[in-house]
């Protein structure tokens, strides 16, 4: 897939994310998008060629980083090969920023390689996960986007100091 392809393929399904989130989720999402890559795993296997390799360790210096749609499709991008998948869904909402994850395939594929019959944009796929009943907040039967963002929060470890700060600002 050459890279204007790529970047019209990831321009139009961010549009239809958007979209596609604000009929199911009642928050607001922001013009300005930011987007966090994951690959399904950090490590490197066997079953990836030398170049997927290299890749890789490219993306894991990117992890937990706000990256823009140029650094995307220069990351994504390579050599006329793209992630053979990418899940993308919006993980967080706020009244500045909307940030995108994309969850990706370590391995790389060609154009003829992407499955057409199944998505308008491959290799994407725009996802809205729903949270589990005992995450779930909704209004107006909608539900709120940010519930793994505020599930990973709860899963990060806080620090002696981080818990000073919160008890002396409480009171």
């Amino acid at each position: 897939m050459d890279k204007e392809k790529f970047r019209e393929h990831f321009i139009c399904v961010t549009k239809y994310l958007i979209g596609f989130t604000k009929e199911y989720c009642y928050n607001n999402l922001a013009d300005t998008y930011k987007f966090i890559v994951i690959p399904s795993s950090r490590t490197a296997d066997k079953h990836l060629n030398e170049r997927e390799i290299k890749i890789l360790k490219i993306v894991n210096k990117f992890q937990d980083k706000l990256l823009t749609v140029e650094q995307v499709i220069d990351l994504l991008h390579q050599e006329n090969r793209v992630p053979s998948w990418i899940n993308i869904e919006i993980y967080e909402a706020t009244s500045r920023l909307t940030v995108i994850s994309l969850f990706c395939s370590r391995r790389f594929s060609d154009d003829n390689e992407l499955n057409y019959k199944v998505d308008k944009y491959p290799p994407f796929h725009p996802l809205i996960p729903m949270p589990p009943d005992h995450l779930k907040i909704e209004k107006d039967g909608k539900f709120d986007v940010n519930w793994k963002k505020r599930l990973d929060d709860l899963k990060k470890p806080v620090s002696l100091f981080t818990k000073f700060k919160r008890l002396f600002s409480a009171s």
